[in-house]
């Protein structure tokens, strides 16, 4: 018999819970700090920089793939994703392509590189579709930020799952939220919108690591498919008042 929390259990009935139990490992604050970790996150930083150099290079680009609500409303959904791999100048690239790598590795460390990919996505979704909701038909925005702050939501979730330490994100998240709203060139409405899309989606993936393997695959996607309806739901609508 093998002792547990409470009372005991034979050797094969513990052998064979663990079978069907997710097991997750997370060693957070070392950025690749094994062979391979962070592959998605660094393929990201390689795009988004490719990309910038090609804005250098034909300055249409950015008026052409950018976060544009009018031009969305007209048919133009592909810049809801597109405007999350430009940069507006060589600063902005840098302070997010340091965030990616920094918290990037580590959340794909923490996730698998599966749902680390659809938890970048859906909050870069997340981000451009909170400037298409509130912000000006004609304004523009652009950047990864969005996506870098659902890697914000997502390291706080999984932070705090697990019972670590979530002051310094905590603070992460609040000084650049006040920088955000306080400075009028900076879109704080995609970095809210980035930011509560990947906490709620880290969020269902923590909760499905608590279960038995196909309970936890059904929630996985559960909670993606549920992301990703909500949020087209709400472009919809957005897209309903620009054109009616």
């Amino acid at each position: 018999m093998t002792q547990a929390p409470v009372g005991h259990h034979c050797p094969d009935c513990v052998r064979e819970g663990k079978a069907t139990v997710r097991r997750v490992t997370w060693q957070p604050g070392v950025p690749g700090g094994m062979a391979g970790a962070g592959l998605v996150s660094k393929i990201l930083i390689g795009a988004n920089v490719v990309v910038f150099f090609g804005q250098q290079r034909n300055l249409t680009i950015e008026a052409r793939f950018a976060d544009i609500p009018a031009a969305i409303a007209s048919g133009q959904y592909y810049r809801l994703f597109t405007a999350a791999f430009l940069h507006a100048n060589l600063l902005h690239l840098v302070f997010n392509m340091a965030a990616l790598y920094i918290f990037g590795v580590q959340v794909e460390a923490a996730i698998g590189r599966v749902r680390f990919i659809a938890l970048y996505a859906l909050s870069a979704l997340g981000g451009s579709a909170a400037f298409y909701l509130f912000a000006v038909p004609r304004a523009a925005s652009v950047g990864a930020s969005g996506a870098i702050f659902g890697l914000f939501g997502a390291y706080f979730v999984i932070a705090r799952s697990r019972r670590l330490d979530t002051g310094p994100i905590v603070g992460l998240i609040i000084v650049n939220i006040l920088l955000s709203i306080t400075n009028p060139i900076i879109d704080w409405r995609g970095h809210v919108g980035g930011l509560v899309t990947g906490g709620v989606v880290a969020l269902g993936f923590q909760l499905s690591d608590r279960l038995p393997k196909t309970a936890c695959i059904i929630m996985q996607v559960a909670t993606v498919t549920a992301a990703a309806a909500i949020l087209a739901g709400l472009i919809a609508m957005r897209t309903g008042t620009l054109t009616a």
